[in-house]
């Protein structure tokens, strides 16, 4: 691994620190980071960092980071983002946030830190405003001078991914710099467009689902679920099918179903036998992670949740489970 001096150079921004020993707790917040690398998703540590989880909160709530770049990616040590947006202008700075190094949390692969600017040889404790990095291996030189304030959960292979990006020549800067589409606070595991796919129900042959996780026309408009229902009852084929907007980072949407009944598929379809009806119930849909999901139904056949699995995914699509 290369030495620190080597790695920071002249750089006027210096970036690096991470954390190891955070207990797991549902009490911290979380953040989504949807890349266009695949997701990471972050558990910030307020108790250890109060300060800095504020501040870095502040401006995931301002929406600073959507669109932004990694900007510099230093193999085998660091990933830094949050300066610059996709189409080069610079996130608004806030009042820079005070040191809270020597926290406890350490610079250890996976964890996140604040980036600092230097003073000669010396760093500027008073400097980190938005910038940060993720340490993409153990640091341990980083301990002492960088605050680490929250950890990768999920997603580790997407940070591997990040950290592998192509650069020019002797240099920290990406030939195509990762894109964060969106940071967004979460709760419990959020809504994700790597959700699309096949969904199946491994207790009951003949039931499945279709999800679509769709962009919703427009600058700024909410995305879409779009989910078909196919599924058999008294003897016939049925099908239920509907639509719902929801916000990124949400972990649960409910849908409105219609039904389409009546009719069999094949050599005895008669398009007249079709009954349709807009109003059947509802479907609260909810994924426990990447391949796992829980939906739950209120509906004119009763009610009933349902634990599936997925089938198929898109094409390049990565997500761990947390």
């Amino acid at each position: 691994m290369m030495s620190l001096k080597s790695v920071l150079g002249a750089a006027c921004v210096v970036l690096v620190s991470a954390v190891v020993s955070m207990g797991a707790s549902a009490q911290n917040p979380r953040v989504l980071m949807d890349t266009d690398l695949g997701p990471l998703i972050l558990e910030l540590d307020p108790a250890r960092a109060p300060a800095t989880v504020t501040n870095f909160l502040a401006y995931v709530d301002r929406g600073d980071y959507n669109n932004t770049v990694f900007h510099r990616i230093v193999p085998d040590f660091v990933a830094q983002a949050g300066i610059t947006r996709e189409n080069g202008s610079s996130i608004q700075q806030r009042a820079p946030v005070a040191s809270e190094r020597g926290n406890g949390l350490l610079n250890r692969r996976g964890t996140v830190a604040m980036a600092l600017s230097a003073l000669g040889n010396q760093y500027n404790y008073t400097s980190a405003t938005s910038s940060f990095f993720f340490n993409t291996v153990d640091n341990p030189e980083l301990d002492p001078d960088f605050t680490v304030f929250g950890r990768v959960v999920s997603g580790i292979e997407n940070l591997d991914a990040i950290a592998s990006t192509a650069r020019y020549v002797n240099t920290t800067t990406p030939i195509r710099a990762p894109l964060i589409r969106r940071a967004v606070r979460v709760s419990d595991f959020p809504i994700l467009e790597l959700h699309t796919g096949a969904w199946f129900d491994p207790a009951r042959s003949g039931r499945g689902f279709s999800v679509e996780i769709a962009d919703g026309g427009g600058s700024g408009a909410q995305p879409l679920i779009i989910v078909y229902w196919y599924d058999y009852f008294e003897g016939e084929q049925v099908w239920m099918n509907g639509v719902a907007q929801f916000n990124w980072g949400d972990s649960e949407v409910e849908i409105p179903l219609g039904i389409t009944r009546g009719a069999q598929w094949g050599a005895d379809f008669d398009p007249a036998d079709v009954e349709r009806a807009g109003d059947w119930g509802t479907l609260t849909v909810r994924f426990e992670s990447c391949a796992r999901g829980r939906f739950s139904y209120r509906s004119a056949f009763g009610d009933g949740e349902l634990e599936l699995q997925r089938l198929t995914r898109p094409v390049g699509a990565r997500c761990s489970e947390p």
